[in-house]
C-alpha cells in the first residue's frame, strides 16, 4: 500500500516537474513577422458626361466629349467644330479618388486663339488677320459651380468660377478643395460630397465634426461633381429647383433628372453674336491635381505645400 502511495506520491513530483519544466501555463509567447512598408497611391480619375446644342437647335447628348472614368489621356471636354450663335453646352466632371484623402485642384489653360481665315462676312467687320488673331475668347462665356451629379445648375448650388475665355483660363490654379476652402463646404457656399462628405442640411454653416476656420480634402473612396457649362451669346444663369437626387442614369444620357428632362439652369441667346468671330476658335487645355491632404495641412491651390506643414504663425507661407 505504501509503495502504492510512494507511486502515486513519485507520479505527482514527476507531472510537477513536467509543468516547471515547460512553462506553458505560465508563459506567453507572442510574435510579429513579415513587418512591412509601402507607400500609398493617390489616384484620380476624371469622368465627364456632355451635352450640346445639335445642328436643329436642341440640347442633346455628346458622346464624343463624354467618357467613363479616366486620367484624361486622349481625352477632350470640348471638340465643337462648327458653333452657331445661341449654341449652348453642359458637362458635369466627376472626381474620384482612392482611399486617400486629396487636396484637388484645377487649372484651364487658354493655348490658342486661331484665326482660321477671313471669310467675306467677317472682312467686313474684322481687320485682324493674323494666325492666331481669332476673337472668339472675347464672346465665348463658362460657368463652373459645385454640382450633385445630375448635369443641371439648381438653386442652392454655387457658381466658383464664370466669365469669358479671355478672362478666366488664364493657366492659374483655382481651388476644388485645398486647406483653406472647398466648393462643396459651407462656408463657400457649395453643396456636399457624394460620399463621407457632408450637407448642411439647416443651412446654419456648421459641421460638428468639422473645424470651419479649414477646409475638408476630397475624401478617399467618395466621388465629386463639378458642373460646366458655355454658351456662344449672352449667357445667363437660370437655376431650376432642386429636387434633392443628384446623379441618375449610367451618364450616357439616359439620366432621369438631366438637362434633356430639366434643361441646363442656364439660356444663352446668340442674338448679340454678330459676324466678327465667324471661323475663330480656341484652343484649351484642362489639368487636375490631386495632393495628398495627410501631413499636408496647409496645402493651397496658390502657393502649393511647405516642407514644415506646421505653420506655427498660420500665415499660411512657403
Amino acid at each position: 500500500m505504501k509503495k502504492i502511495l510512494l507511486s502515486v506520491g513519485s507520479l505527482f513530483f514527476v507531472g510537477a516537474l513536467f509543468a516547471g519544466a515547460t512553462g506553458a501555463y505560465l508563459n506567453q509567447t507572442q510574435s510579429s513577422t513579415g513587418n512591412t512598408f509601402a507607400t500609398g497611391v493617390i489616384d484620380l480619375k476624371v469622368d465627364n458626361e456632355s451635352y450640346v446644342t445639335d445642328n436643329s437647335g436642341e440640347l442633346v447628348f455628346s458622346p464624343t466629349t463624354s467618357w467613363e472614368l479616366s486620367d484624361l489621356a486622349g481625352k477632350l471636354f470640348f471638340n465643337f467644330l462648327d458653333l452657331k450663335p445661341g449654341d449652348l453646352g453642359e458637362d458635369t466632371i466627376s472626381l474620384h479618388v482612392n482611399n486617400n484623402d486629396a487636396w484637388v485642384c484645377m487649372k484651364v489653360s487658354l493655348t490658342a486663339t486661331p484665326e482660321n481665315g477671313i471669310v467675306e462676312p467677317e472682312a467686313a467687320v474684322d481687320s485682324s488677320t493674323g494666325a492666331n488673331q481669332g476673337e472668339l475668347q472675347k464672346v465665348l462665356k463658362f460657368a463652373f459651380w459645385a454640382d450633385d451629379g445630375d448635369n443641371v445648375y439648381e438653386k442652392g448650388e454655387k457658381i466658383f468660377k464664370e466669365g469669358l475665355v479671355k478672362n478666366i483660363f488664364k493657366g492659374q490654379w483655382w481651388t476644388i478643395a485645398d486647406s483653406r476652402d472647398s466648393i462643396w463646404q459651407p462656408h463657400s457656399g457649395g453643396y456636399h460630397f457624394d460620399s463621407q462628405g457632408w450637407h448642411d442640411e439647416d443651412d446654419d454653416y456648421y459641421n460638428k465634426n468639422h473645424n470651419n476656420d479649414k477646409s475638408n480634402p476630397l475624401r478617399g473612396n467618395s466621388t465629386a461633381y463639378i458642373g460646366k457649362a458655355w454658351c456662344f451669346g449672352s449667357f445667363e444663369p437660370d437655376p431650376v429647383n432642386q429636387d434633392g437626387v443628384g446623379k441618375t442614369g449610367t451618364g450616357v444620357g439616359d439620366s432621369t433628372n438631366g438637362p434633356l428632362v430639366r434643361g441646363t439652369g442656364f439660356t444663352c441667346d446668340g442674338e448679340p453674336v454678330g459676324n466678327k468671330y465667324q471661323s475663330d476658335g480656341i484652343r484649351v487645355d484642362v489639368a487636375f491635381q490631386a495632393v495628398q491632404s495627410r501631413d499636408n495641412k496647409s496645402f493651397t491651390c496658390t502657393k502649393g505645400y511647405t516642407r514644415d506643414d506646421h505653420d506655427d504663425d498660420d500665415d499660411y507661407d512657403r
